[in-house]
């Protein structure tokens, strides 16, 4: 029997948004007044580009392209409202839009799952177990769910294997550090560095690494409630952090 090649679980976001920023002209008038432009066609055209490279170089046409859900009603936003809204009002590519409701409406391969982001269905069909997958996205946090890993920005870096207590150390680095570029702060004075450094020499569970982050939060003014926040807000869903009967997110839990 012929092996089954792995299925790919693509980031469309990332790769919608860099393929409409490429196509994209400005065009001015008079010197002074200046507009961007796109075609729908070239954004398209490049998309597909960009899909085919990914495809070609991992050696598999089987692949869904997952969007997030950007209707405002993100589970993330419902526990931290400020999540993300430091982007607010930041210009996006023109023909974005365009091109995300033209995939989800023609595009059979596409997924889009009401309340979460590409990140979390690619993070629960990857754990999912029943197929060997692929994760395809420039985005670190991906790091954080176990299998394979391939980072569009570094090619080069080929198909990394992550391991469960990988994944779970990066997920609890994450709970530490925060992220900006989302909006939610994690600890205060945690960097990259002061997390490694946290949670160096500690055994790679979630039992013995939460007392750790606990012990940060406290160290720094703040009690369980607010450390748990963070952990939620860092978490990328795996397939035991939603109920598929409810179609709901489980908060996660330590355990």
């Amino acid at each position: 029997m012929l092996k089954q090649s792995p299925r790919l679980l693509i980031d469309a976001d990332v790769l919608a948004y860099q393929a409409c920023a490429g196509a994209e002209k400005i065009i001015c008038f008079e010197e002074d007044s200046c507009f961007p432009l796109c075609s729908l066609t070239d954004a398209l055209a490049s998309f597909n580009f960009k899909l085919n490279f990914i495809t070609e170089t991992l050696g598999s046409n089987s692949f869904w392209l997952c969007f997030s859900d950007e209707t405002g009603n993100n589970f993330r936003r419902s526990l931290f409202p400020q999540y993300k809204s430091n982007r607010t009002g930041k210009p996006k590519p023109v023909a974005l839009r365009f091109l995300r409701e033209h995939l989800l409406k023609e595009d059979k391969y596409t997924l889009l799952v009401p309340h979460l982001e590409a990140d979390d269905v690619m993070g629960i069909l990857a754990t999912q177990g029943n197929r060997e997958t692929i994760i395809v996205s420039i985005d670190k946090d991906l790091r954080s769910i176990p299998g394979k890993f391939f980072n569009l920005g570094r090619p080069e870096d080929g198909v990394q294997e992550i391991s469960a207590e990988d994944a779970d150390h990066w997920f609890m680095m994450q709970a530490l550090m925060g992220d900006a570029t989302d909006g939610y702060p994690g600890c205060p004075k945690f960097g990259p560095a002061t997390a490694a450094k946290a949670l160096s020499g500690v055994p790679r569970t979630i039992k013995d690494m939460w007392p750790v982050v606990l012990a940060a939060y406290e160290k720094a003014g703040f009690g369980e409630e607010y450390a748990l926040l963070m952990a939620r807000m860092a978490r990328i869903l795996r397939e035991e952090d939603y109920d598929f009967r409810k179609h709901e997110v489980k908060l996660w839990e330590p355990k």
